[in-house]
Parts: structure tokens; C-alpha cells; sequence
């Protein structure tokens, strides 16, 4: 029997729905045989691209945010303010939305409890987080949309169906019935109950609403696999699980955000992931208002994933090199140059990428990578003039 046989067959017959952590990040698990075929999909290693001389040049300076070391950092810089002064509520509430960002939530805790009544909210969340639903649904409050979603899902998970089910009713009166999140709850709750075609309907909606709601996909997939239609749930499920990472990174970049509204790389940490997720638009936005933010230092790495994605995902050389030069203009650097000369260059311009190649050497006489690709550029422009009859280019 062939691997995908027994990964349709182990799907159909045992598939059970698990909530995802419950509602959060991590999304429900799959069953070890899919896990086994998608990790055998996965095993053969990818080619990897001959490294360009000049790299450091146009692509390692785009890192996509804060190191973990940097946070960990961050966090005992914050414990050790908090020795000193045990009652400076500022700096513990910075340090329990560290500890909340860095998913160390046995730690937030503890540290939310000095907060009283305001810590309690964090509380809630980092022990249903932890599975301890008991302890967070005495925690998480009744009128709160947000809360809501927890309760439900914390009562599903302690088998406690029938709560569950009358605080569905209460969210959906607080959210709206048609709220993707009480659409894929209710699929959840029908899917549980072996009506798996009565499901589809309503992840449909789900998703068609909210495309990155990860419990809809799931839930779809898994209604999908009991009502027969097998490829399209398994087709399903592995977009769910490609997606998984995608979306936990995004809610990172979006606590981060949370965290310092301020912060440029925090802004353009969201946009990365935006990126990656197809949703250019937002990219683009969240791109722009990280230049408008970001200091001398950290502007450089913006420009440049944001001239990406003009070039590689919107097809706009010419706005790219635009974006470039505006930046060059107010803080000439060799990186930006280099890049909009490269650009040029593909666009089958190479009069007008010779003069960013010069500005480039201008700014690093010694590179030897950046002489290469200046003699190559005039090269390719004497040609071009040649073949106009146009002579010898400026």
C-alpha cells in the first residue's frame, strides 16, 4: 500500500479534532502518519544557489527582526531593574510582555501576579497557553469577545460540551453570528458531533471572511477527509501546515509590534511576514511607515526588502530603483547603490546602473565585486551605444 493510501486512510478513520493550543498559535496537530509523509516529502535537501561575491552588498543586512539573544537581553535587563525596585509596576508590565513574546509563559505568570486585577488578563492567556484551562477559565471574563474565543475552546478541550456550547451562543451575540471565528467554532462543534458535511458549509464562510483563520483550514480539511472528499482535505491540511509557521511568526512581529508601536524593525519584521504570506498590499504599507520611523542605522535593510518587493513580487523594476535612489539622495550607501545598479542592469539599462556601480565605488574604493559588476555595466553600455550608432555612452 503506498504512503498516500495510508496517510488518506489513517486521515478518513482517525482523524480527531484537537483544539489548537487551543485557539492560538500553534494550530491542531496532525496525525503522525501525515507528519510521516510530509517530513519524507521534505527530506531531500535543496539546491543551494552559488553565493554571490557581493552578497554582503545586497542581501545578508536584510535580517527580519530582533535576535532571540536580543530578547533575552531585553529580559534581564528588565529582571534586574525589577530587583531593585520591586514595586516599579512600569517595568514589570514591559517585563511580563517580554516574557509573553518570548513564549516563556510560565514566567509571565508569576510575574503578572504582582499586577493585581490588571495583571489578569495576561494571566488567563498564559495559563490556557500552558493547558491549565481549569485555573484560566476562572480567570477569563464572560462579556469579552476576545476571552470568549479561550472559554469556548478551554471548555471543549476539559470535555465540558455543554458550557461550551452556551458560551458559543453568548459570543456569537457578542461577535456577530456571521464572526469567522464562531463560524469555524460552530463547524468544530458539528464536525465533533460526526456531521462532517454540515461542517464544510460553514469553514467555507469561515475562510472566505478571514483566508488565515488556521482553525477554519484545519476544520475544513478535517470535514472535508470525513465526507470523502479526500484530495481536497488533504490538499488542505498541507496548506494548513505550510502556513503554521508563517502565522506564528506573524503573531510574534505582531506583539512585537504591540510591545514598541514605534519601533521601525518591528514594522518591517510584519511586513516580511506579510510578504511571504502574498498580502503585498499591507507589505507595502507597513514597508513605507518603517522608513518614515526608522533611524539613519536601521533604514538601509528596509529599503532594501521593500525594493524586493517591488522588483521580485510586483514586477516594478522602475518603482524599485526609484525607492532606491529617493534613499540614496537623502543617505547615499554603497548597499543601495549597488542594488539599483543591479536592477538596472536586469532592466537591460546598463548606462544608467554604470552610474550607481560609481557611486557605489565612490563609497567603497577597494571592492573588487563592486568593480566587476561597474566594468561589466560599461561593457554592456559601450555595446548598447555601438550597436545604436550613438558612440561612446557618457
Amino acid at each position: 500500500m503506498s504512503a498516500a493510501r495510508v496517510c488518506r486512510l489513517a486521515l478518513r478513520d482517525g482523524l480527531a479534532a484537537r483544539p489548537s493550543r487551543r485557539f492560538g498559535r500553534t494550530g491542531a496537530r496532525l496525525p503522525a502518519a501525515l507528519i510521516a509523509l510530509l517530513l519524507a516529502a521534505a527530506a531531500v535537501p535543496a539546491a543551494q544557489p552559488a553565493r554571490d561575491p557581493a552578497q554582503d552588498l545586497t542581501g545578508s543586512h536584510e535580517g527580519a527582526g530582533a535576535a532571540p539573544a536580543a530578547q533575552q537581553a531585553e529580559i534581564e535587563a528588565l529582571q534586574r531593574r525589577l530587583l531593585r525596585d520591586p514595586a516599579d509596576l512600569s517595568v514589570r508590565r514591559q517585563l511580563v510582555n517580554q516574557l509573553m513574546s518570548a513564549r516563556r509563559y510560565v514566567a509571565a505568570e508569576e510575574a503578572a501576579r504582582a499586577l493585581g486585577a490588571a495583571g489578569d488578563a495576561t494571566r488567563a492567556t498564559a495559563l490556557y497557553l500552558l493547558t491549565r484551562y481549569e485555573e484560566a477559565l476562572a480567570l477569563l471574563p464572560r462579556d469579552d469577545a476576545q476571552a470568549g474565543l479561550l472559554r469556548v475552546d478551554a471548555l471543549t478541550a476539559l470535555g465540558r460540551t455543554q458550557e461550551a456550547a452556551a458560551e458559543l451562543e453568548s459570543l456569537a451575540a457578542l461577535r456577530g453570528a456571521d464572526d469567522p471565528a464562531v463560524l469555524a467554532l460552530r463547524g468544530r462543534q458539528i464536525l465533533r458531533d460526526g456531521r462532517a458535511a454540515e461542517a464544510v458549509p460553514l469553514f467555507r464562510r469561515a475562510l472566505q471572511a478571514d483566508p488565515l483563520l488556521r482553525d477554519a483550514l484545519f476544520g475544513l480539511g478535517q470535514a472535508l477527509l470525513r465526507s470523502g472528499a479526500e484530495d481536497e482535505g488533504l490538499a488542505l491540511l498541507e496548506r494548513h501546515r505550510s502556513l503554521v509557521p508563517l502565522l506564528d511568526r506573524r503573531d510574534f512581529a505582531l506583539q512585537s509590534l504591540e510591545l514598541d508601536p514605534t519601533h521601525a524593525p518591528n514594522h518591517a519584521q510584519l511586513a516580511e511576514v506579510e510578504r511571504q504570506l502574498g498580502r503585498l498590499e499591507q507589505a507595502v504599507v507597513l514597508y513605507e511607515r518603517a522608513a518614515l520611523l526608522a533611524r539613519p542605522e536601521e533604514r538601509v535593510p528596509i529599503v532594501l526588502r521593500h525594493a524586493r518587493l517591488l522588483a521580485e513580487d510586483l514586477r516594478d523594476s522602475q518603482a524599485a530603483v526609484e525607492l532606491l535612489d529617493r534613499a540614496i539622495a537623502d543617505r547615499p550607501e554603497v548597499r543601495l547603490a549597488v542594488r539599483a545598479g543591479d536592477l538596472l542592469t536586469e532592466a537591460g539599462q546598463p548606462a544608467a546602473a554604470v552610474e550607481r556601480y560609481e557611486l557605489a565605488l565612490t563609497l567603497r574604493p577597494e571592492d573588487a565585486a563592486i568593480s566587476e559588476r561597474l566594468q561589466r555595466a560599461r561593457a554592456a553600455a559601450q555595446a548598447a551605444a555601438d550597436s545604436a550608432g550613438g558612440g561612446s555612452p557618457p
